[in-house]
């Protein structure tokens, strides 16, 4: 052992340091959380929390419990199971509550415009009417023109040198576009000529403006785009419950409970009936 030299300082000791613990793995996602669901407290953890906003997305469970976090092997089973228990119910259906006050979105009105696009009148965007022909109503059922087209064919007779009382007036004028067909015209058999017209979107009721999604410009023309009756309808069919009703369709307990409990917090929450990420038991 090395001596110390006369007047030299004694070297201090070095206390041994405590070992640290290790973090557990994963206890970040266990650790607990408290939100405030209607004045009271319900506790959730950090991957709950995560779940809950991720579900209010898409209400797709799978994919809420991968975007969350969970393994997407066992995210099906796992998105299932959290809807079933009572502090993520509550957490859902308060979040739902709380966008529905931010977005003024709220079941009612997303209802009235499925049922206007279902009541609605296509005719009011768009028609297919029968007009006569240019011989229904001309003199004689000869071709009718209109004035200004018998004035423009005359002129080009009288400049051609022709004798201006020698012209030919055939059906005469006065030929309107708008009138239905001669029911004796020789020339369509009665039946007349179809048309296709375009309504002013400025002018829609409520119902027309609900159901137009748009106009497209096509190498063939304008097209005017529709939503689909049949999609509104279903939504309708399925809020009333008329597929279980007529068709005696099994009742899936799961969706049974989320509708239930979503009803009585008065949120219109919607569960769907089958997962499609997790497919059919």
């Amino acid at each position: 052992m090395a001596k110390e030299s006369p007047g030299s300082k004694p070297t201090p000791k070095k206390t041994p340091s405590k070992p640290v613990a290790k973090k557990a793995a994963g206890s970040s996602a266990r650790a607990r959380n408290t939100v405030k669901v209607h004045n009271a407290e319900v506790v959730l953890t950090a991957l709950q929390v995560r779940f809950v906003e991720e579900y209010l997305v898409d209400l797709n469970a799978t994919q809420a419990a991968i975007r969350a976090g969970y393994s997407a092997k066992t995210a099906g089973v796992v998105g299932c199971e959290n809807l079933t228990k009572p502090n993520i119910q509550a957490a859902i259906a308060d979040a739902r509550r709380k966008q529905q006050e931010r977005t003024e979105i709220t079941a009612d009105r997303v209802l009235r415009e499925a049922w206007n696009q279902v009541t609605a009148d296509a005719r009011e965007l768009t028609e297919l009417i029968v007009v006569c022909c240019r011989h229904c109503h001309g003199d004689g059922h000869l071709r009718q023109r209109t004035q200004i087209e018998r004035d423009y064919a005359y002129a080009l007779w009288v400049s051609e040198g022709e004798d201006p009382d020698a012209f030919p007036e055939d059906g005469g004028v006065g030929f309107d576009s708008n009138r239905e067909p001669h029911a004796n015209c020789p020339e369509c058999g009665g039946h007349g000529y179809p048309r296709v017209v375009l309504k002013d979107t400025r002018k829609l009721s409520r119902g027309a403006a609900s159901l137009f999604a748009g106009v497209k410009q096509t190498k063939f023309g304008i097209e005017i785009q529709m939503h689909s009756k049949d999609a509104a309808m279903e939504k309708l069919f399925k809020h009333l419950g008329l597929y279980e009703k007529d068709n005696q369709q099994r009742v899936d307990p799961l969706a049974s409970l989320l509708h239930t409990i979503a009803n009585g917090n008065s949120n219109g929450f919607k569960p769907v009936k089958h997962d499609p990420e997790h497919g059919e038991d």
